[in-house]
């Protein structure tokens, strides 16, 4: 039995949404046992202690390369859109493309929307076909945060969507991403409350949390230095709740394990493999006796960007330990022997 949504709409009498959908009994699309949600993807890291990457994809460029980075390593992989990227990258356009690539995709893929920041975003998100959601009211005090992701979960889960929380609000160097940190303050003014993030799921039921001990979005300007005490007690306090990590990228090999260990689930991973062409193209442009065409850059890039998803995909296995085959009920096959 699946669900068909029709649409989400803004009640006459106040500022809350209702979900108009139906349930009708049809059969899955060939193809479509691939495409699951992030709650079925972090159960199965959990289990088996490794991190699926979260990428953004804003082109059909990009979208290839972590797809295809993500089919040689054998391994689960989130596609991701983020609200920030909607002026480059319309939703209503990359969905279709995602969602297609992921039906035909020989690992299991799920569509997540990154930083969805209005009610609105996040329900068009529902229903172009999004399987997992990140409801980011962050920017709002820590009551109002909660009782609009609170909303926002409660639609969601009645479909079978699943839902990333925050509170408080990542450091970033990312315009238009989080906010960078105020004048006189330490990183630290970010970090997450182990007590809070537990009150915080409690109240919501999200259904994975993004922490902050150390990682930022975007370039690293200096080394990180991650507070693992702090993941050991966030964890502690949170010991069911998969753990999410953004500012995957610029980290050194041995924090990254060393946060896999610590209970994160999953990693978005997106600046340093979205900057790789750019270091890459003059040299390749040089090569060329007259300026070449569009598409050969395109293909240049894809395979650039390939190099890094690939690598951030096989560092996120953890040393290789992804024993135990996954499937999901309701006859959707899985993956099995994922191990290197």
């Amino acid at each position: 039995m699946l669900c068909s949504l029709y649409s989400v709409r803004r009640a006459e009498n106040d500022d809350s949404f209702l979900l108009d959908y139906r349930w009708q009994p049809r059969e899955e699309e060939e193809g479509e046992r691939m495409l699951v949600n992030t709650k079925e993807l972090l159960e199965d890291a959990e289990k088996n202690n490794y991190a699926v990457a979260g990428i953004n994809t804003t082109s059909l460029t990009m979208l290839r390369a972590v797809l295809e980075a993500a089919e040689e390593e054998k391994m689960p992989v989130i596609l991701s859109h983020a609200q920030l990227h909607e002026p480059c990258a319309p939703m209503e356009m990359m969905a279709p493309l995602m969602k297609e690539a992921a039906k035909r995709s020989s690992v299991p893929c799920a569509l997540h929307l990154d930083h969805g920041t209005t009610e609105s975003y996040i329900y068009k998100a529902l229903s172009l076909g999004f399987t997992s959601v990140m409801a980011d009211f962050a920017r709002f005090s820590f009551e109002e945060n909660v009782e609009r992701t609170r909303k926002v979960t409660e639609v969601c889960h009645e479909i079978g969507i699943s839902v990333e929380g925050e509170y408080g609000e990542m450091p970033s160097n990312v315009e238009g991403q989080g906010r960078a940190l105020p004048e006189g303050k330490t990183l630290e003014y970010f970090f997450t409350k182990p007590e809070k993030a537990a009150e915080y799921v409690e109240k919501t039921g999200v259904d994975s949390l993004v922490v902050s001990f150390g990682s930022v979005h975007g370039i690293y300007v200096e080394k990180p230095a991650m507070d693992y005490r702090r993941l050991g007690a966030i964890k502690e306090a949170l010991p069911d709740v998969p753990l999410v990590m953004h500012g995957g990228s610029g980290l050194s090999e041995e924090d990254t394990r060393k946060c896999i260990d610590g209970g994160i689930r999953k990693i978005n991973y997106y600046t340093y493999m979205a900057c790789e062409p750019a270091a890459r193209l003059p040299e390749y442009i040089a090569g060329f006796p007259k300026p070449p065409y569009f598409h050969e850059i395109c293909e240049y890039a894809r395979e650039a960007m390939k190099e890094r998803a690939a690598y951030a995909i096989r560092l996120f296995k953890n040393r290789g330990q992804v024993r135990s085959g996954y499937r999901q009920e309701r006859g959707r096959a899985g993956m099995e022997n994922r191990s290197e």
